[in-house]
């Protein structure tokens, strides 16, 4: 089993905005820009952000802008990151953790209402304490109104923001950074074909740049996945205040991201004191039933090593920084016994990064062990440089992927996508399409989309010029179960003109194979072997009499020898050693090719056949007549 394992790095590898910083610069760049359309119509066009004049110029996009309106309007967490993020670039410092901010507000609440409540029960007062926990939340409530039932009153209103800022995120993240064209891909990423992917992105960039046809993949995301749930906005342009909180109800129980804090809490304490755990990840993780497929997949590893399967298990992590906050989860697939694990990292300060938290995650010990010990478990690799897509053999698995997604696309970019691929295929670009593979599921991608009658010959014979075999080593033949897909019923199949194109191509690979060994040998060498075939009058079976067929057609390309000597040789075959198993070859040849020329040829050798079949039948009953006239 290979397990892959990404974190925010893999996002930014490829060059994605998923750092909190970007999505606070692009709340600031939409409340801008809904001043702007709500006020002065025409400061519009001095909109940079080209997704942002899209959803405020477009009407079928109205639901998006109200729904970011009502999520960051007063949020009181966007108004603290904001204020935060600000006081870190006046001392240079472009970053923010929104988890640790949401961390240092929550314990400050918390302390304050416990503080409050031992002076109502006697304690005397400490006024450092009571100030230092007031100042963690001078952003969040207003200092005359910190009292103990207002504290307490403000907790529902904490929450709700909170999912009002996890209902923003979701849009910026499946709508604006999923529309991002990807640019680059990773070499490491690309070889390492996992069967399982577990996720601490809200982004699925990895199913939609690299999984193409990879159907068998599974998926796991530990704080979720962003998704399209702000269909609940749609046609509330008007809507009342109750309409309004009854749509981010219904967000929120839709939303299964997680974006909350660590327990902080000490095990004594974690049972009876629950006032803020909707706020925490574990709870978060439970509620919104995220994150925990990878237990059964450490349990099939188990499985698989207790049934003597010897198969190599692996973890790959890439952009990751083995961060303590993710510690729970990567101690159980770092310390599993029968799972390596392959660490990559960009530079040698991540490396150094890495090793330092591994170290507060499993213990110097346990890290030692694992990396230098008699069979090391541990592996850190150099991630190898991403590369441009455009110009390299990924560019086709780019271009197919986005042609499976197009509806995400805007109509310009889908033009343009159709447009590239149908160039392509009309140049017969071979450095392009690159392999027989790569075409086979273009096809199956523009069949699902429709577009694949229109593109069926001049494909297969892009795949025919891709046919790779130096008469050694035979070509690859293909399984169709790699391009099927799930169904309604959870069932596994393959397009059935998929499966015709893929048995079509193999058959064209085995055919060519067997005529280029055959054409290893002399034309005379050959001919003598035909000779004494049909004098020793051996039948032969299917495959034998198809190998000879494919060997006589080779010659005719080649044009070896006597075109008609050859007919004349491959018609005796087929009425001798071939004749009991002849014409059901040619009528499979016939049905299973696409090839006109080749059609036309197996069709010639039916028909001749079966006019001699006839003739000899017509010869035979003039014998009978005959003997039978001179009997009388």
């Amino acid at each position: 089993m290979k397990i892959l394992m990404i974190g925010n790095g893999f996002d930014l590898e490829h060059e994605l905005p998923t750092k909190y910083t970007q999505f606070l610069e692009f709340v600031t760049r939409f409340k801008y820009a809904y001043s702007s359309a709500n006020s002065v119509p025409q400061r519009l066009y001095d909109i940079k952000d080209d997704y942002l004049k899209m959803i405020f110029e477009n009407t079928e996009c109205e639901d998006r802008v109200v729904a970011l309106h009502v999520f960051t309007e007063n949020n009181v967490w966007i108004n603290h990151f904001e204020k935060v993020y600000k006081k870190h670039l006046a001392n240079k410092q472009n970053w923010i953790d929104f988890e640790s901010e949401i961390s240092s507000v929550i314990q400050a609440m918390d302390g304050l209402i416990k503080y409050y409540e031992s002076i109502e029960t006697g304690e005397s007062k400490n006024e450092n304490l009571e100030k230092y926990y007031k100042n963690r939340l001078a952003n969040i409530i207003n200092q005359s109104e910190l009292k103990v039932e207002n504290v307490k009153a403000y907790i529902p209103k904490l929450l709700c923001d909170l999912n009002k800022l996890i209902g923003a995120l979701e849009i910026y993240i499946w709508d604006y950074v999923g529309n991002k064209e990807l640019k680059y891909y990773n070499p490491d990423i690309e070889k390492v074909h996992p069967s399982k992917v577990f996720s601490f992105n809200y982004s699925d960039t990895y199913r939609k740049l690299y999984a193409c046809n990879r159907k068998e993949i599974e998926y796991s995301f530990a704080h979720g996945m962003a998704t399209n749930n702000i269909h609940f906005f749609s046609g509330k342009t008007d809507a009342s205040k109750e309409e309004i909180e009854n749509c981010i109800q219904q967000n929120a129980e839709c939303n299964n991201m997680v974006l909350g804090i660590d327990e902080y809490l000490s095990e004594d304490r974690r049972s009876d004191e629950v006032e803020f755990i909707a706020f925490k990840k574990y709870y978060q993780r439970i509620y919104k039933k995220a994150g925990n497929e990878y237990k059964k997949w450490l349990q099939q590893i188990d499985e698989g090593v207790k049934a003597g399967r010897k198969e190599e298990n692996t973890l790959y992590i890439f952009g990751h920084s083995l961060d303590v906050t993710d510690g729970d989860v990567l101690r159980e697939f770092i310390n599993h016994e029968n799972l390596k694990t392959v660490i990559f990292y960009r530079n040698k300060e991540q490396l150094g990064q890495q090793i330092a938290n591994l170290v507060k995650i499993l213990k110097s010990d346990t890290v030692i062990k694992k990396v230098y010990g008699n069979n090391p478990t541990i592996i850190f690799q150099q991630q190898s440089k991403r590369e441009e897509i455009e110009g390299s053999a990924f560019e086709i698995t780019s271009d197919t992927m986005q042609l499976e997604n197009i509806y995400r696309l805007s109509h310009f970019e889908a033009r343009s996508l159709i447009e590239k691929i149908k160039s392509k295929i009309d140049q017969e670009d071979l450095t392009y399409f690159y392999s027989q593979k790569a075409v086979i599921t273009l096809f199956d991608v523009m069949q699902k989309n429709g577009l694949a009658v229109m593109y069926i010959t001049k494909l297969l014979e892009i795949a025919r010029k891709l046919m790779r075999c130096d008469g050694l080593q035979e070509p690859e033949q293909f399984d169709e179960e790699y391009w099927a897909y799930q169904d309604y019923d959870n069932s596994f199949s393959c397009d059935p003109f998929t499966i015709k194109f893929v048995n079509t191509i193999n058959l064209y690979n085995r055919k060519n194979f067997v005529a280029s060994e055959m054409a290893m040998q002399s034309y005379d060498e050959q001919l003598l072997e035909y000779e004494k075939l049909i004098k020793s009058k051996e039948k032969i079976d299917k495959e034998s009499y198809s190998a000879i067929i494919n060997s006589i057609f080779y010659m005719f390309i080649d044009k070896y020898g006597d075109i008609e000597k050859l007919w004349n040789i491959l018609l005796r075959i087929s009425r001798g050693p071939g004749e009991e198993v002849a014409k059901d070859v040619l009528k499979e040849l016939i049905e299973n090719s696409d090839d006109e020329l080749d059609i036309i040829r197996y069709n010639h050798l039916l028909q001749e056949i079966q006019m001699n079949e006839y003739f000899d039948i017509q010869a035979e009953e003039f014998e009978k007549n005959y003997e039978y006239e001179q009997d009388e």
